[in-house]
């Protein structure tokens, strides 16, 4: 099994298990949906009741986001390994959450979810040579690229009095 298997056999046990913040069929539409659990030989489980609940409130709260999703979504599958689609959905998707994006897929830890973009996104890896938090990674990286369509909230990270949060060790 290939790392992009891997990651996304665990995302998907996490999502099944409760443990990750999407909604339904994390984000994907449902031929995408199908795709992934045939490509990994998986059979959809049972959700329990308070999971749907979960999953319909979390779709509604993305439904307003729906195109800052997409644009995230292409700018990340720029950076995708050849084996590794949907990744991207599924980064996106899980970073329109509230938490750190490492607790939003449902991940052990930060250094996990840099296994994860070293795995599927290594050419995003090299350029976060700081390790900034992923999600101000993307809106940052974004914002440098954009004409205005993102709004960056800080004019350089070296100006930004949130630059020791962003790059801390292991709080993301």
């Amino acid at each position: 099994m290939n790392g992009a298997d891997y990651w996304l056999r665990r995302l998907l046990a996490l999502y099944w298990g409760g443990q990750a913040h999407f909604p339904a069929r994390m984000g994907l539409p449902a031929v995408a949906w199908q795709e992934l659990l045939v490509r990994l030989g998986c059979v959809e489980p049972a959700i329990a009741p308070g999971q749907i609940e979960q999953q319909a409130l979390i779709g509604l709260l993305l439904h307003s986001r729906r195109n800052e999703r997409q644009q995230l979504a292409q700018w990340l599958a720029q950076s995708l390994t050849a084996d590794a689609a949907p990744m991207h959905e599924l980064i996106a998707t899980a970073s329109m959450g509230f938490d750190h994006l490492w607790q939003d897929l449902g991940l052990d830890s930060r250094a996990e979810l840099r296994e994860l973009m070293s795995d599927c996104f290594p050419e995003l890896v090299r350029l976060n040579q700081q390790n900034m938090r992923w999600k101000k990674f993307f809106y940052r990286q974004q914002c440098m690229r954009s004409l205005g369509e993102i709004v960056c909230r800080a004019p350089s990270c070296e100006q930004c009095c949130e630059k020791s949060l962003c790059f801390a060790e292991e709080s993301d």
